[in-house]
């Protein structure tokens, strides 16, 4: 014989609210973990942008101030060919004293010579072994960074390397060369103006030449760059275009090959931009708080509703299932129709119909020898006290019995 199963299963409810809230959980995991990947991709793209965009922009913003130094160099050339002495002097005086940028300027003649210099200085000296000289009767030229200390006194205390940009003087008659023009670029200034797009970009520029010394080094502690930077940066130096992201090492950063534009001479520098993070605002932290705090109220909501919703639904099925079972133990309480869902309603209808079949099978099988007519008038108010009156009926046939006897005697 099969034992009936004695163990105590929980109820509908804690089944729905057990698997709903272990769901929640699942989910808010998942979209933590999610929106914690996500956020850190989108940061470090966002770095990436910053570090790129932001070097690109001092780059344009250079070259365009070296555009206009390049200009006037080009400028002067032209209109010094066949001036006097003293206009020419003139002209390398105000040059000089323009912006800072310049800090010597200065005319040699055809057999290497300073004819004319900036408040006088270096004229007579022989540079016709310097590059600058030997390149600029062909053609305009950058020369090399150099340290020179008789250059200007006002200098004192400074960065006194020099950058030299030559270009040769052309007779417009004659189209030959008269001589060569040259402007001494203080590289004071090429860091100043560096150190400046720092401070608004939060982007350092390490700038070094073709022998990989370093000549400008915007950031707070000057040191030598990565191995691993260095080997990547020289990989590519050949290539087209501006800056292009390296492999991290202890930083960000991006190199260009061609930092100095095209429509220049070719300078010779490699530049690194390193992006500064102290100075970068993180706003992923904030935003992954804010998601993970939306996402978990969302979830509580959801579950909340879920669970009222279920405890609505659920409980009148809970309490037709107490009728069932107060059926099976013989007690006829009609139920009451309960109207919260449309299978609710139709199991409380049935319920009741089966109810009110069972109770008359079981009047009709208490009252057997009675008139069924009679029995079912005894149950016409919904076969509520069927079994007392059946008694009483029971109880008068046996009294009619007894007198037709005593008659017959």
């Amino acid at each position: 014989m099969t034992s009936l199963q004695t163990k105590t299963l929980p109820r509908a409810f804690e089944w729905i609210a057990s698997a709903l809230f272990a769901a929640v959980i699942c989910a808010a995991l998942f979209v933590a973990v999610v929106v914690t990947q996500k956020s850190d991709e989108a940061q470090q793209q966002l770095r990436h942008d910053i570090v790129l965009r932001g070097a690109d922009a001092v780059g344009l913003s250079f070259n365009t101030a070296l555009k206009r130094e390049w200009r006037s160099l080009n400028a002067v050339a032209q209109n010094i060919s066949g001036s006097s002495k003293a206009d020419v002097d003139d002209f390398m005086d105000a040059v000089a004293e323009t912006g800072g940028q310049i800090a010597w300027s200065g005319v040699a003649d055809l057999e290497g010579r300073i004819s004319s210099g900036s408040n006088r200085l270096r004229e007579g000296e022989d540079v016709s072994e310097r590059r600058w000289f030997r390149e600029g009767l062909r053609q305009p030229n950058v020369g090399n960074v150099h340290v020179r200390t008789s250059v200007a006194a006002a200098d004192d205390g400074e960065n006194r390397s020099l950058l030299n940009l030559s270009a040769p003087i052309i007779d417009p008659a004659t189209r030959e060369v008269t001589g060569v023009l040259v402007y001494s670029l203080r590289m004071a200034w090429v860091e100043a103006f560096l150190r400046n797009a720092r401070e608004r970009l939060n982007i350092d520029l390490v700038v070094q030449n073709r022998a990989g010394q370093t000549l400008v080094d915007t950031r707070e502690t000057a040191r030598d760059l990565p191995e691993a930077v260095v080997a990547q940066a020289a990989l590519g130096q050949d290539l087209a275009g501006t800056f292009r992201l390296l492999d991290q090492a202890d930083g960000l950063y991006a190199f260009s090959p061609n930092f100095v534009s095209d429509d220049l001479p070719d300078f010779g520098w490699r530049v690194f931009a390193v992006l500064d993070t102290s100075q970068v605002v993180n706003v992923m932290p904030e935003l992954l708080r804010v998601s993970v705090i939306a996402v978990t109220l969302a979830a509580l909501f959801v579950l909340l509703v879920t669970l009222v919703v279920a405890r609505v639904v659920l409980r009148p099925v809970e309490e037709l299932a107490k009728t069932a079972e107060a059926m099976v133990d013989g007690d006829f309480e009609f139920p009451l129709e309960s109207r919260s869902s449309h299978e609710a309603r139709s199991l409380s209808r049935s319920l009741a119909r089966l109810q009110g079949s069972l109770a008359l099978h079981r009047l009709l099988i208490e009252n057997r020898d009675a008139p069924p007519l009679q029995v079912l008038l005894g149950g016409a108010d919904g076969v509520r006290g069927g079994t007392d009156r059946a008694s009483d009926q029971a109880g008068h046939e046996d009294d009619r019995q007894t007198r037709q006897a005593r008659r017959k005697s």
